[in-house]
């Protein structure tokens, strides 16, 4: 299943609060209160069935994972910890990668040009 038992106390709580806030308004507080608790029993186990139907979802979507059974070994990875799917070839990059140094990053400086920081504290505050 996926998740744990604190979802189905969040789904039953989400639905007691919504209930009670509702039912409040136009009946007495202990109808409120036995509606409200029937809302959370009702949504704490629901949850249990979408949560084990959202699992088997998402098993069923993730792809398998390939074995390299041309040198007989049984791990699904690759060289480099790569997992390979169906069809795909590992590939050798160049090993030439340099990540940035802090140097260069420091040398980038933003513009901060006033009429851009208007326009921006413009679009922030219409949000």
């Amino acid at each position: 299943m996926l998740g744990t038992i604190w979802i189905n106390l969040g789904f039953g709580m989400l639905a007691f609060l919504v209930t009670l806030g509702t039912a409040v308004a136009s009946n007495v507080w202990l109808v409120s209160l036995e509606r409200a608790g029937i809302a959370f029993v009702l949504f704490f186990l629901a949850a249990f069935p979408i949560r084990w139907l959202l699992a088997t979802f998402i098993q069923a979507s993730t792809p398998p994972m390939v074995t390299d059974s041309l040198e007989g070994t049984s791990s699904p990875l690759a060289e480099g910890g790569v997992v390979l799917e169906i069809g795909q070839q590992l590939e050798q990059e160049d090993e030439t990668f340099a990540p940035t140094s802090i140097d260069k990053m420091e040398r980038i400086h933003p513009t901060e040009d006033p009429a851009t920081v208007a326009e921006v504290v413009r679009r922030l505050s219409d949000e």
